[in-house]
């Protein structure tokens, strides 16, 4: 495949990952505020969150794709 193809597809995932992750993130903020109450603030737990979700994307988008282009070679 063609590496800008590539790196717009990832690129998409990361997206639409960070689109969906926003939609969900305050169940899972109040989720997790239910267990630790005023250790973190509102934002740090956001941002926390978020980074986690998109790394989780990231890493099963890249891993998927390695794999796949492993039974190329």
């Amino acid at each position: 495949m063609n590496r800008l193809l590539i790196v717009l597809i990832f690129w998409l995932l990361g997206f639409i990952g960070g689109i969906i992750g926003y939609f969900i993130l305050p169940f899972i903020s109040n989720f997790f505020k239910s267990f630790i109450p005023n250790l973190l603030s509102t934002f740090f737990l956001e941002a926390l969150l978020a980074g986690i979700i998109g790394s989780i994307i990231s890493t099963v988008a890249i891993l998927f794709w390695a794999s796949r282009s492993a039974k190329e070679f």
